[in-house]
């Protein structure tokens, strides 16, 4: 059956399929809310956000991670966090230790160089430190960053279509996107980093972009039936999102196997996630509104369309 069978079949019964985003939406919204009770913050955050210090050091020699910890813990430094990654050059180890900070790269290299492990020497390759203070003013940035970002879309939004129902599907999906995203961070133990962070502002654009392909077509298009338009719609957002995919997709598998965790796997994962999401409440979110709204099944209340642009 090819894909245009498909989207045949989904039109004709597209109420039922809407249940699929709402699940989604309903199951993120759990999820964080899960875990804003049971830790008081949704992600975990990594050192840009919440202080202390992470270090990557080239090792030669054996060793486990636990080992590593348990150094840590006699140091005082109890709740370090020790990774070990294999790339093409070699063993590598990522060391976050919480605050207070180390001082500097030396102080770094002695803290395992003295404490030898089967005969382990080390070299650090990236020294990073934040202090409390600061990692917080950096997430109390981030945080309004992320808001005004998002606000200001909503307001382009809004003025662009003069609609509300229009506008506001592309805006649900929109946060149902990020929202499905950061729930799923969360389960996968995906920490706030600046990669992941500048990923979820990315995803804002992603998503705005399939969803005013779909709401300009089914809205401002002349020609062409609703089911034309949103199949037309369809097959331009569903390639657009499936290169995306494919792209961040490379871009993760290529930098784990090249230098193992990072940044850059960090964005590519959470971009993979998004526009994976980004699908359903597209495609069965708000193409169920869109359809609805111009077939006349929903009515705008008499108090919404009494707006300033209208």
């Amino acid at each position: 059956m090819t894909f245009e069978k498909y989207f045949n079949r989904i039109y004709e019964d597209y109420d039922k399929w809407a249940l699929i985003p709402v699940a989604l939406f309903l199951f993120s919204i759990a999820v964080i809310g899960g875990q804003l009770m049971h830790d008081g913050s949704v992600l975990d955050r990594g050192v840009v956000f919440s202080g202390g210090t992470e270090i990557t050091y080239s090792v030669d020699g054996d060793f486990s991670t636990v080992e590593v910890e348990e150094i840590m813990e006699s140091h005082g430094r109890s709740g370090s966090i020790a990774l070990r990654e294999e790339t093409e050059a070699g063993s590598r180890l990522r060391l976050t230790i919480p605050p207070p900070q180390l001082e500097d790269e030396a102080e770094a290299k002695d803290l395992l160089e003295n404490n030898e492990i089967r005969n382990m020497s080390v070299e650090v390759e990236q020294f990073f430190f934040a202090t409390s203070a600061v990692a917080e003013t950096f997430f109390t940035q981030a945080v309004w960053a992320f808001i005004l970002a998002f606000t200001i879309m909503s307001v382009v939004i809004f003025t662009s279509f003069r609609d509300v129902i229009p506008a506001f599907a592309v805006v649900f999906a929109a946060s149902a996107d990020i929202l499905f995203t950061i729930a799923v961070m969360s389960v996968l133990g995906i920490p706030l980093t600046l990669g992941s962070l500048s990923a979820l502002l990315m995803l804002i654009g992603y998503s705005v972009d399939t969803d005013i392909v779909l709401s300009s077509r089914v809205l401002k298009q002349k020609r062409g039936t609703l089911k034309e338009k949103m199949w037309s719609s369809v097959k331009t957002g569903v390639t657009m999102s499936s290169g995306g995919i494919a792209a961040f997709a490379i871009l993760y598998l290529v930098s784990m196997y090249l230098v193992g965790s990072s940044e850059l796997s960090a964005v590519a994962s959470v971009m993979v996630i998004g526009l994976l999401a980004d699908m359903p409440f597209t495609w069965l979110g708000n193409t169920v509104i869109l359809k609805k709204y111009v077939e006349g099944d929903i009515e705008v209340p008499n108090v919404m369309k009494v707006v300033p642009w209208r």
